[in-house]
């Protein structure tokens, strides 16, 4: 008989102790479910992002320079605060009689890809022009293209660094 259950007698549901108990479950429930609907409402109740804060256009920022001078416009970039840079390797499209014409030996480039805030670009703009005048051999083209959109304001919170933690 060691091996047989002992069964409960079923509560009544007169019982208090019971009854205390789910009182006290569903107040919580009800909490619970008030506190949701009010964090609801207080969302709902926020102006949308672009109203809250000033937004500031993004640009994406290209720079063609001679292939092995991208790690150094890149040191600038990110000094000035661009969020993202990418290289990419290239090379020119001109004949090579253009290019002996022009003594032209290399035509491999390293194309820098930034995103910068519009309020950036002046900074960023005096610090390439110091480095290509710094040396005969520091030369390239740099222009912006503006961004109309970016889908999601975390993205945008990141590509114009205004992250807060």
């Amino acid at each position: 008989m060691a091996n047989e259950q002992v069964k409960k007698a079923p509560a009544k549901a007169d019982d208090p102790a019971k009854k205390a108990v789910n009182k006290a479950n569903l107040e919580k429930a009800n909490a619970a479910r008030k506190a949701k609907l009010a964090s609801k409402k207080k969302e709902e109740v926020q102006p949308p992002f672009e109203t809250r804060e000033d937004l500031k256009k993004l640009l994406l920022y290209t720079i063609i320079v001679p292939n092995g001078q991208g790690d150094a416009v890149i040191k600038i970039l990110k000094r000035k605060g661009s969020s993202a840079q990418f290289v990419r390797l290239g090379e020119g499209t001109a004949s090579k009689q253009v290019l002996s014409v022009l003594h032209i030996e290399d035509t491999k480039k390293e194309i820098v890809y930034s995103l910068v805030r519009e309020d950036l670009v002046p900074e960023i703009k005096v610090e390439l022009e110091a480095f290509f005048l710094s040396s005969k051999r520091n030369r390239g083209i740099a222009f912006t293209i503006e961004l109309n959109s970016i889908v999601g304001v975390k993205m945008y919170k990141f590509l114009s660094q205004t992250v807060r933690g």
